[in-house]
C-alpha cells in the first residue's frame, strides 16, 4: 500500500486519516497547531455525518466524553421568537477541544503518524491531500467576515440549539459537555475591528433587550476557550475547479448559519476514503483519484451550498431577513424546509 500524507488536522483530515487506517493505508497527518485546542466552531454535528461516526465505531466514545443530544431549536430576532421546533433527527453537540483530541487519540492507536506544531508544504502533489482549512479572503464585496467563539456556564436555554439574529451577525448557542454552552457567532464589518481581544463579549452577547442578552446576562465565561478567526470566505467553490485533492474547508466553506459545517467535513472525508484507498492499493492513478473525489464532493454538496448562499444573504439583508422571518411566522414549516435544503 502506498502511503498518504494529509496536510491539516481538522475534522476532515482526522476523519479521512482514521478511515484510511481502517483500510490498512499508511497515513501521515501533519497539523500546524497542537492538540487539544479551542477552535471557532458551532460544535454542532447533525445530518449524515452522525452515521459516518457510527460506522467508524466512534459514537460510544463521544457519548462517554459527555456529548449532548439536541433535538429542538429556537430562532430569535431581537426579542421576537419563533416557536420551538423539533429537528428531523437529533444532533450531537461536543466541544472541538474534546472531539479533536478524541480523534487524534483514536488515530494514534490505529498506527498513523501524527505530526503537530510545524507547518508542512501544502503544495498539491501525488499522495498528498490538502485539508488545511479555510481559503482566506481579506474582504468580500467590501465586507470583512470574522467568527468568535467561547464557552459559558450559568446559561439557561429554551432548546438544545438556539439561533439569534442581530444587526451585526448571528450567534448560535448549544449545550455541550460539562454543563457548558457554546456561544459562536459570525459577524461582518466594513472596517477592521482591532479590539476583538477585549470586546468579544459584547459582540457575542447581543443587543440590549434581545433574547440573547437575556440568555447571557448571568454567563460565567471561560476566557481560556475564547477563539477568533478572520478573513473568512463564504463564496461557494467547486472541488473540480481546485488544484490538487482537497477536502473540508480547503475546498469550500458552508455558511455557519446552516449548522452543517462539521457534518460536511466528516461527510467529505468519508466520500474521499474509498478512492484514496484504491489509489494506495494501485487500483487508481492519482489524476483519476483526484477527479473522482472532486466529483463526489460536488455532487454531494453543490445543492446545499446553493441554498446556503441564499440563506446567508437573507441573514444580512434587512429586506430578505424580514421576508424570511415573516414567512416563518405564517408558514411554521418554512424553517424546517430551509434546514433540510442545507443538508
Amino acid at each position: 500500500m502506498k502511503p498518504v500524507t494529509i496536510v491539516g488536522g481538522g475534522l476532515a483530515g482526522l476523519t479521512l486519516a482514521l478511515g484510511l487506517r481502517r483500510r490498512g493505508v499508511p497515513v501521515k497527518l501533519s497539523d500546524a497547531g497542537t492538540y487539544p485546542r479551542h477552535r471557532v466552531c458551532g460544535e454542532y454535528l447533525s445530518g449524515r455525518a452522525i452515521s459516518v461516526i457510527q460506522s467508524l465505531g466512534l459514537r460510544s466514545g463521544l457519548d462517554h466524553l459527555g456529548a449532548v443530544e439536541s433535538s429542538d431549536v429556537i430562532i430569535s430576532r431581537g426579542s421576537s421568537v419563533l416557536a420551538r421546533r423539533r429537528l428531523p433527527q437529533p444532533a450531537l453537540c461536543l466541544s472541538r477541544y474534546q472531539f479533536d483530541r478524541f480523534l487524534v487519540d483514536q488515530l494514534t492507536r490505529e498506527g498513523a503518524e501524527v505530526q503537530t506544531g510545524q507547518r508542512s508544504s501544502a503544495q498539491p502533489e501525488e499522495g498528498v491531500i490538502l485539508a488545511t482549512g479555510r481559503q482566506p479572503a481579506a474582504t468580500e464585496h467590501g465586507w470583512r467576515w470574522f467568527g468568535l467563539k467561547a464557552h459559558a456556564r450559568h446559561v439557561t436555554l429554551g432548546a438544545g440549539l438556539e439561533m439569534h439574529l442581530s444587526s451585526r451577525g448571528y450567534i448560535g448557542l448549544c449545550r455541550i459537555e460539562d454543563a457548558q454552552v457554546n456561544v459562536c457567532g459570525l459577524f461582518r464589518s466594513r472596517t477592521p475591528v482591532p479590539d476583538l481581544s477585549t470586546s468579544w463579549k459584547s459582540w457575542l452577547s447581543g443587543e440590549s433587550g434581545s433574547l440573547l442578552a437575556q440568555r447571557l446576562r448571568q454567563a460565567d465565561w471561560d476566557e481560556t476557550s475564547f477563539s477568533s478567526i478572520a478573513a473568512l470566505s463564504l463564496v461557494p467553490r467547486r472541488a473540480v475547479d481546485r488544484e490538487g485533492l482537497r477536502i473540508g474547508d480547503a475546498v469550500t466553506m458552508i455558511p455557519p448559519v446552516t449548522g452543517n459545517g462539521m457534518s460536511m467535513a466528516i461527510e467529505g472525508a468519508d466520500l474521499a476514503t474509498g478512492p484514496v484507498a484504491d489509489w494506495s492499493s494501485g487500483q487508481l492513478d492519482w489524476p483519476s483519484t483526484t477527479q473522482k473525489v472532486a466529483k463526489l464532493l460536488d455532487h454531494a454538496f453543490s445543492t446545499r451550498l446553493r441554498h446556503a448562499r441564499w440563506l446567508q444573504h437573507a441573514m444580512f439583508d434587512p429586506f430578505t431577513q424580514s421576508l424570511a422571518w415573516n414567512l416563518s411566522r405564517i408558514f411554521p414549516a418554512f424553517p424546517s424546509l430551509l434546514f433540510r435544503l442545507t443538508r
